[in-house]
């Protein structure tokens, strides 16, 4: 039993994948209530502290900026579950391995009151960093 868990779990990211591919739609589609620009200053367990967060979702797809950073990605939506979404966040402007300060990582947003929780975590040189902020629509 143990060996055929273990060949769907490393069978289910290509399930997923091919679910994606045929379904555009189940990866690119933002909530409706979760559409438009959102800014807050951002924590962070290590590192920088206190920078402006700018995320702006629309319906086929997100970006984020971070100008006291002077960096921003793109962000590609992997699922959603009970009200979360988690998004893949790729550097495209400023990123660590060109000179600037920014890493890849992964974003996670969720309704909060009218407001949107936003989390974010990456790594980079064998250190693990984690930023959050409640970010508020612009």
């Amino acid at each position: 039993m143990e060996v055929i868990l273990s060949r769907l779990w490393f069978a289910f990211p290509g399930v997923l994948a091919l679910a994606l591919i045929a379904h555009p739609q189940i990866a690119a589609a933002q909530s409706a209530d979760m559409l438009g620009t959102w800014k807050g200053e951002a924590a962070q367990n290590a590192g920088t502290s206190g920078y402006t967060v700018i995320l702006t979702l629309t319906e086929s797809g997100a970006v984020s900026e971070y100008p006291q950073l002077n960096c921003g990605g793109i962000l590609t939506r992997v699922g959603s579950a009970d009200g979360y979404v988690f998004y893949s966040e790729k550097i495209t402007e400023g990123g660590q391995n060109s000179g600037g300060s920014c890493i890849d990582g992964t974003v996670t947003i969720a309704p909060a009151g009218g407001r949107l929780a936003w989390g974010w975590i990456g790594s980079y040189g064998g250190e693990v960093y984690a930023a959050w902020s409640n970010l508020i629509r612009e």
